[in-house]
């Protein structure tokens, strides 16, 4: 993606980028455009097989995976929508299909953010106020925290075009627009990216704070005999799930504050001053935390990974008796009594 094009797809709302030349034609790269082609393909892939498992195999129908299969959702989007768009934009130079691909591609970010700050606080719960996360963590409330997070979302990507006219795309911004822009990129920084990244930084400090006390205490009460593997084993499996979500928040800051960064750069440096080659691989790598983030807890999260290996064990990918049982109906119902308060304490664990 050219510089131009790269100020107006990717930074919809704060390009000062002059409209293609007769001679621009297209920005399609048979590499860099063949690459993005073969990724998408990946993500759909993987996040098709993430969800596919979470309804097939029941017990991976858990509160904490739900979140995660709604980020699924999210993360197929940039498979199925945002290099679809990306490639055809560089390709005809549409504007309305360069208007929605920057559009998704905003939406795809905020979304990652929030999906992750949500699991977070869902984990920050169960730690911190076990007693009380069945009462907190409740189906509706679960549920509205899903809706709102994806219409915050879209919310944030579409009050864009307040100030943008979209039969303007590739023209030069006025100054009002430019001033809009500017805070709106401000805002998207500081609520989107900085203030959610600081809470679940520390979020998570917390949390590796209060299992690390209970494993000295455990530690503490048994040292005479021995802990036994029985005894290990839930604050083992809730290490290992904070691992995998702390890790995931890492990638997603790594990956994605290029994007929040050129947003302000583009203010700061002439058109042109920045290399093609970084802005694309900068598309890359973003594009790519939908590819890693099902592959961590498809791979590392244990009951993700014992469905997979139960899925690679079977001939035909699902056992012959499993699809014969699970008609659409009785999926819906077997979803809808795991996400009940009548789960007792012991099996909140199996959300790890």
């Amino acid at each position: 993606m050219s510089l131009e094009l790269e100020n107006n797809a990717t930074y919809y709302s704060n390009t000062t980028a002059t409209p293609p030349s007769e001679e621009d034609k297209t920005y399609f790269n048979a590499v860099y455009d063949g690459l993005l082609i073969v990724l998408s393909v990946l993500v759909i892939a993987i996040n098709v097989l993430v969800i596919s498992l979470f309804f097939y195999k029941e017990y991976l129908q858990t509160k904490t995976n739900s979140l995660l299969i709604s980020l699924a959702v999210s993360d197929l989007m940039v498979g199925v929508l945002a290099i679809p768009l990306s490639i055809a934009c560089n390709a005809i130079l549409e504007e309305g299909v360069c208007i929605a691909a920057a559009l998704i591609y905003r939406f795809i970010a905020v979304s990652t953010m929030y999906h992750i700050l949500v699991v977070t606080l869902e984990r920050y719960i169960y730690v911190m106020y076990p007693m009380k996360y069945i009462n907190i963590v409740t189906v509706p409330r679960l549920l509205k925290a899903i809706a709102g997070l994806w219409l915050f979302s879209l919310f944030v990507s579409l009050i864009q075009l307040a100030w943008e006219d979209p039969t303007k795309f590739f023209e030069k911004r006025d100054e009002a627009s430019l001033r809009y822009a500017l805070g709106y990129n401000i805002f998207g920084l500081v609520f989107c990216f900085f203030l959610p990244a600081l809470f679940m930084a520390i979020s998570y400090v917390r949390m590796f704070m209060v299992i690390h006390r209970q494993i000295k205490e455990i530690q503490g009460l048994y040292n005479t005999r021995g802990v036994t593997a029985n005894q290990r084993a839930p604050i083992a499996t809730e290490t290992r799930a904070l691992f995998i979500f702390a890790l995931m928040l890492t990638i997603f800051i790594v990956c994605w504050l290029s994007f929040y960064v050129t947003g302000f750069l583009i203010y700061l440096v002439e058109a042109g001053s920045i290399p093609i080659p970084a802005l694309m691989a900068f598309d890359y790598i973003r594009f790519a935390v939908a590819f890693v983030n099902p592959i961590l807890y498809a791979f590392l999260k244990r009951d993700f990974s014992k469905a997979l290996k139960s899925l690679c064990r079977s001939r035909d990918g699902i056992q012959p008796g499993e699809l014969a049982s699970c008609t659409s109906t009785s999926r819906l119902r077997t979803i809808t009594i795991n996400l009940t308060l009548s789960r007792s304490a012991s099996e909140t664990y199996r959300d790890n």
